[in-house]
């Protein structure tokens, strides 16, 4: 696989969804908002949810990437393993992450092999990682684990209007989860889980002790 190359179109298929605008609200909290419609990739849902960080473009991409290219390992509750396989270049990884079990263990833990490219649209004043999960043969799957896909997805992070400390967060997701799983159990858990990612992100970042942040 020409890694360069699938990460062109990653990033384009994501900022493709990213410009959307047919999308349905699916769950809300005070600060966050979830949207969702159809997938084209599998049989199931994308889910978009948004919200405003009080913390910079730059930074809040900082979290969201895998150690050690990133910090997302260190505060996400929801990850139980996050580690870079493979650094192709500065802005182009393989990463792999494992979930913890959810829903009060409904759905088993979860990894996922994926390739995460980071782009930035200085025109539109955004920074995005961008991903899709990928087959290799360094990382079979493992014992204690579901191998689950994550299709076409990223996280878009746009500096607020005259704000530069700010910036506006829209989280992409279409995951199929594998296994035998109710689509019903599966549909309540991934708005949450969301939900849950952005406030969990934002205690992280206002820790200015984390890595000397």
């Amino acid at each position: 696989m020409d890694y360069k190359e699938e990460a062109d179109s990653i990033a384009r298929r994501a900022y493709d969804l990213y410009k959307s605008t047919d999308w349905k609200v699916s769950k809300s909290s005070k600060d966050v908002k979830v949207f969702y419609k159809k997938s084209t990739e599998f049989d199931g849902h994308i889910y978009r949810a948004e919200c405003v960080i009080d913390s910079p473009p730059e930074k809040v991409i900082r979290y969201i990437l895998p150690c050690p290219r990133g910090l997302r390992g260190e505060w996400d509750k929801a990850v139980k393993e996050s580690e870079v396989i493979e650094k192709i270049n500065e802005d182009l990884i393989v990463g792999r992450s494992a979930t913890h079990s959810v829903a009060m263990g409904l759905i088993s833990s979860r990894d996922f092999v994926d390739l995460i490219t980071v782009r930035k649209y200085p025109e539109e004043r955004t920074i995005s990682t961008n991903s899709r999960s990928i087959q290799r043969k360094d990382c079979p799957p493992r014992d204690g684990f579901v191998r689950g896909i994550n299709y076409h997805g990223g996280t878009f992070c746009t500096t607020v209007d005259g704000d530069p400390n700010s910036c506006h967060v829209v989280n992409i997701v279409q995951t199929d989860l594998s296994g035998m799983l109710p689509t019903s159990v599966v549909e309540s858990a991934l708005p949450a889980s969301l939900i849950d990612f952005f406030h969990d992100l934002d205690t992280a970042l206002k820790d200015h002790n984390m890595n000397g942040f």
